[in-house]
């Protein structure tokens, strides 16, 4: 059977509170089934990787990064989606948080599936999200 392969981005957005590691996580709103997840989606074919990351990232959270603000890649992994015949090949990338508030909540502007869809945003301990975040997004956390 022939899976489609889909180059994504994936933005691990990284801040320490009380000398506590945490990572930007969000959950929809209206379909809380759709579980915890960090920032991410497909690369456009006209798009680099880290141009596709910075839109991702202004789409889902409103925040603006800029090139300067991408730490470092981390790795790529294929993964298998449960719900379709596709192949995720997944580029993630480390960011620093800054100064960002402790919670938000951000109505999503883009071209795709989730335009309109509404994102609350909180802060997760590294450790915690290795075990709650859906779809094995935890999989490149330290």
């Amino acid at each position: 059977m022939g899976e489609m392969l889909k180059k994504k981005v994936i933005a691990y957005i990284f801040r320490t509170k009380d000398s506590r590691a945490e990572v930007l996580v969000f959950t929809h709103r209206d379909f809380p089934e759709a579980g915890i997840q960090v920032v991410g989606g497909t690369v456009e074919s006209n798009e680099n990787f880290e141009e596709a990351l910075l839109r991702e990232i202004k789409e889902e959270s409103g925040l603006v990064f800029k090139a300067q603000d991408i730490l470092k890649k981390l790795g790529e992994t294929q993964y298998l989606r449960k719900d379709m015949a596709e192949i995720n090949h997944r580029n993630y990338y480390e960011l620093k948080g800054g100064d960002l508030p402790d919670s938000w909540s951000h109505t999503v502007v883009s071209n795709g599936l989730d335009n309109s869809l509404v994102f609350d945003f909180f802060w997760m301990p590294i450790s915690l999200a290795k075990k709650e975040l859906t779809g094995n997004f935890g999989e490149l956390l330290p």
